[in-house]
């Protein structure tokens, strides 16, 4: 369908693309990683043709009808099913307007006219332009969102606009779909749905994503950029991180084979060296000659010793440690906006050291209730008690606890840094530059915001860490070093997060906000969204609500009952092959961290060993998958 050969793009002097070539085949579903600002969003628009200003050559076959969804939405005041047909309706006037000139023209102009009119009216047609209401309204009831058919787009949520934009596209029946970052704003429920969606599209999908678990479902192909260079690599997003692992592996061994032997060639250079200054003999001269030669050859044609798969930046949370009971203890807990009840009467209490996940819909007062309970804890009111010898840091979601105009500099004083030199320490972790220190908060971008979060956190010695979306903004490898840490860290932690690999790999408990209740779980994402959902392979939206009960429910068991997913004979089957999968993903995250970390450390022969492992899980999860399909 499109076939990209040799994209170079520059932004000034800078070249942000080197060569890349990518071709994309009808049904192909491709997953594009790669660093904040490796290019990424550059190349999905330039495949979009949206971009024309590149070297190289992007070519087309003739029927192929590309969608380009961009990672952000502008506002309209239109209605949600006009936002989505506004091009049919463009389209319509124009061809209106073509046969009011065709009506008056003559001679070579109506040749002209009528020209423009067939190309027009062809495409028009091509794309089924006059059900474009019909397949809008569909749309919004297939997710959802049927009674927002009138509602202004200016009132709906940034979840609901996401999937507003994808509908817009789909209305076009497109062959080719780009999707740039589709899941920002989607809650769980969302993206379970996009998963699916994705799967399921008979066209080409290509997404740009830092979702791991998203691309893990939907891709059969990863291509990574890197420095300006495009890198295919076959398989989803978990084959891709294996095979970098073990070309690293296998790099590392190579440089290091390589290292050994050119120390022997030093040592006999050095040795005949002393014995051709200690003889007059030519032939020992001729000897050396000949094995400096050799020396130099074998540098230049030595491996190159490859860098950390993922390399971003290591970090570690030092904490105070604290002797108390409990971290938070909330009772009656009740907030509303006006129409609009979020929570009534809630409570909720963490121990010290629990790692509590809080999810729930977009719209169900997640963040509210983190910032009701801060507010109340910090004007003393006795319906939050923070445990004795708790230090909290609370990284927001949108970074606004800063006040205006803020350095830097200035809010890692107020985290307890003394001096510029210990402000940067933590900084630096992070990759920050020592430029940044008196820079105002307000000019970083959101990934700033979120690492600056952070290492405040750090500078803080914070033994209780209350976290609002930790990862957005970050780029795949950022967000893998924040989740090595925050393993490794011995405090608290409360944490709203769509991230599923992040909820997998940081939670021991899940709080569920449902219809102004606290429903408990035990356990991590995984079990818990089965149990609850009874699929953690591919959710249905979630059940109505029912009216709220105002209270916080009885925490379900490990293992209760649930209600059967399709009402037949085979459920029992299904439910024990999602159990073996919530299994093996478990075990190929905790592989995979083993593989890295013996890789830092030089454990050559184990990263072997763990990558052989690692490629047997990932094939069986595969299967697996393919027979709960």
């Amino acid at each position: 369908m499109i076939d990209a050969i040799g994209i170079t793009k520059h932004y000034g002097s800078e070249p942000v693309l080197k060569g890349v070539s990518l071709r994309i085949g009808k049904t192909d579903k491709i997953g594009i990683v790669g660093k904040n600002g490796a290019g990424k969003t550059t190349l999905a628009g330039i495949l979009a043709g949206e971009d024309r200003d590149f070297e190289g050559d992007l070519r087309k076959t003739a029927e192929c009808r590309v969608a380009y969804v961009r990672q952000s939405f502008a506002s309209s005041g239109a209605t949600a099913v006009e936002y989505m047909i506004e091009p049919f309706i463009a389209r319509r006037s124009e061809l209106a307007r073509l046969e009011e000139e065709m009506s008056a023209a003559t001679g070579r102009e109506l040749e002209s006219v009528l020209g423009r009119y067939g190309e027009l009216r062809s495409r028009y047609d091509a794309e089924a332009g006059d059900g474009a209401e019909d397949r809008a309204v569909r749309y919004l009831a297939g997710i959802g969102l049927g009674d927002r058919a009138d509602t202004p787009v200016s009132v709906l949520s940034g979840g609901e606009r996401n999937a507003l934009a994808l509908g817009r596209a789909l209305v076009a029946r497109p062959d080719v779909l780009i999707l740039d970052e589709p899941g920002n704003h989607l809650d769980i429920w969302g993206l379970a749905w996009l998963e699916g969606f994705i799967r399921e599209y008979p066209g080409a999908v290509l997404v740009v994503s830092h979702n791991r678990y998203l691309l893990d479902r939907v891709a059969n192909r990863i291509v990574e950029v890197e420095d300006g260079v495009a890198t295919e690599y076959a398989g989803n997003y978990s084959a891709y991180r294996l095979e970098r692992l073990r070309t690293a592996v296998s790099g590392e061994m190579a440089w290091k084979a390589d290292e050994k032997k050119i120390a022997r060639l030093e040592e006999v250079v050095r040795r005949f060296e002393e014995i051709a200054r200690r003889t007059a003999d030519p032939a020992w001269g001729r000897r050396l000659r000949a094995r400096r030669t050799h020396l130099e050859k074998t540098r230049e044609t030595a491996a190159r010793r490859p860098d950390a798969p993922d390399a971003s930046f290591s970090i570690s949370f030092a904490t105070d440690a604290s002797k108390a009971d409990f971290a938070l203890r909330a009772t009656g807990l009740s907030r509303a906006f006006p129409g609009k009840p979020l929570f009534e009467n809630v409570s909720l209490t963490i121990r010290t050291g629990e790692r509590v996940a809080l999810v729930g819909e977009n719209g169900s007062g997640k963040t509210t209730l983190l910032e009701e309970i801060l507010a109340r804890a910090r004007t003393g009111d006795r319906s939050v008690m923070i445990g004795p010898s708790m230090t909290v840091s609370y990284c927001s979601q949108h970074g606004d606890g800063f006040a205006r105009g803020e350095t830097v500099f200035g809010a890692c004083q107020k985290a307890g840094a003394k001096t510029e030199d210990e402000a940067w320490k933590a900084l630096s972790r992070f990759l920050f530059s020592r430029e940044v220190l008196p820079r105002e908060i307000r000019t970083l971008s959101g990934g700033e915001t979120n690492r600056l979060q952070l290492s405040l956190a750090i500078i803080a010695r914070s033994n209780f860490l209350i976290l609002d979306e930790p990862t957005n903004h970050l780029d795949i490898a950022a967000c893998e070093a924040v989740e090595d840490a925050l393993a490794e860290y011995d405090g608290t932690i409360l944490a709203v997060s769509h991230d599923r690999y992040f909820l997998d790999r940081i939670a021991t408990r899940v709080v569920e906000i449902d219809n102004g209740s606290l429903v408990e779980w035990e356990g991590n994402f995984s079990e818990f969204w089965l149990s609850r959902y009874g699929s953690s392979v591919r959710s249905p939206r979630k059940p109505a609500k029912k009216e709220a009960s105002g209270t916080t429910r009885e925490t379900p068991r490990k293992g209760a009952a649930r209600t059967p997913a399709n009402g037949n004979g085979d459920n029992r089957t299904r439910e024990n092959i999602e159990a073996r999968i919530m299994a093996l993903e478990a075990e190929q995250r905790e592989t995979e961290a083993a593989m890295n970390a013996a890789f830092s450390r030089g454990e050559l022969s184990k990263a072997r060993s763990l990558g052989s492992r690692l490629a047997t899980i990932t094939r069986e999860i595969e299967r697996l998958y393919e027979r709960w399909s």
